[in-house]
């Protein structure tokens, strides 16, 4: 038999239950809560976001399904080279991008200033407005979420810019296409700039102090990839937050931000606690079944046939 631990609680019940038809052979273990503790140390294959020193401790591990696309924290652990890793990479791109729009608008539109207008008992205009018409947007990581972003930015008039690792051919949504090494000089043209990289060694502090101030003055920022992208210090300095129009953070270099932490209250920085990448629509949680039951025939079979396999060297999915 092989043993098979599901983390409860993203997937239905139902879906969670169909596992167990897969093969005769197969022993599913569902779990209600992440920890050393509760993680079988004979599992064969785990899906879920387990703690990577506890993984370590699986000697028969042979697959690691993960229900995010992040998978930073798995990359520096020594975790057997015979371990498949997997993400549910292209489940979220399509909510996270929604998002993107709406608080992109929000912040054009000063809607911002409005609701802190209503909460004071203030009746007054904020005066003028912009539009992403006409705006260049600079896509930095264009993998499913920066791709998803430029389907869903591009229909308002926007001149897309995409930058990626290599260089290539410009795909659909995208007017042009740069590698990372043209980030500074496509930074100080930029209108908008949406972050959506991964946590590497190589995006790490990325968008520092200095990078930040290469950005067009009066540029809209959003960071939906990884928090660690931003040092945390260049947020709070006012040089560089007074530099843009508009910041909108989904991720933190720190998570959750503590209660109370000067970030914020920084005037022009907008923040949510991580959820854009959430369990919350009913598509994102088909996806990351789909893939679940894709990867679990690929491991049952031998075939290898995976989606979303992990290269642990680049961070980045093969």
């Amino acid at each position: 038999m092989k043993k098979l631990v599901i983390k409860t609680d993203v997937m239905t019940a139902e879906q969670m239950e169909s596992f167990k038809t897969l093969s005769p052979e197969l022993d599913c273990v569902f779990v209600e809560e992440y920890g050393s503790e509760t993680l079988p140390r004979d599992a064969d294959a785990v899906i879920g976001n387990f703690p990577a020193d506890a993984l370590a401790e699986c000697p028969k591990l042979e697959w690691l399904q993960l229900l995010s696309s992040g998978a930073d924290a798995y990359t520096k652990t020594a975790l057997p080279e015979k371990l498949v890793i997997t993400t549910s990479t292209g489940a979220f791109g399509s909510g996270i991008a929604e998002y993107m729009v709406a608080m992109l608008v929000n912040m054009m539109k000063k809607v911002p200033a409005y609701f802190d207008n209503q909460r004071r008992g203030v009746w007054r205009s904020e005066g003028l407005v912009t539009s992403p018409s006409g705006k260049r947007v600079l896509i930095v990581g264009t993998g499913n979420l920066g791709s998803e972003f430029a389907k869903r930015i591009k229909p308002f008039g926007a001149q897309v810019v995409g930058l990626r690792r290599r260089s290539g051919a410009v795909p659909e949504n995208f007017d042009e296409m740069h590698t990372l090494a043209d980030l500074p000089e496509e930074l100080a043209k930029a209108d908008v700039i949406a972050l959506c990289l991964p946590g590497t060694d190589e995006t790490r502090h990325l968008m520092d102090k200095e990078m930040l101030l290469k950005c067009k003055k009066g540029a809209y920022l959003m960071n939906v990839g990884r928090g660690n992208v931003i040092p945390t210090e260049a947020l709070l300095d006012e040089a560089v937050t007074g530099h843009f129009a508009g910041i909108w953070l989904d991720v933190c270099e720190t998570e959750p931000l503590p209660d109370g932490h000067p970030l914020f209250s920084v005037p022009n920085i907008l923040i949510t606690p991580h959820i854009t990448g959430g369990y919350y629509l009913d598509s994102t949680v088909n996806t990351i079944y789909d893939i679940c039951c894709t990867n679990a025939r690929a491991w049952l079979s031998g075939s290898g046939e995976y989606r979303n396999t992990l290269d642990r060297r680049s961070g980045y999915c093969k």
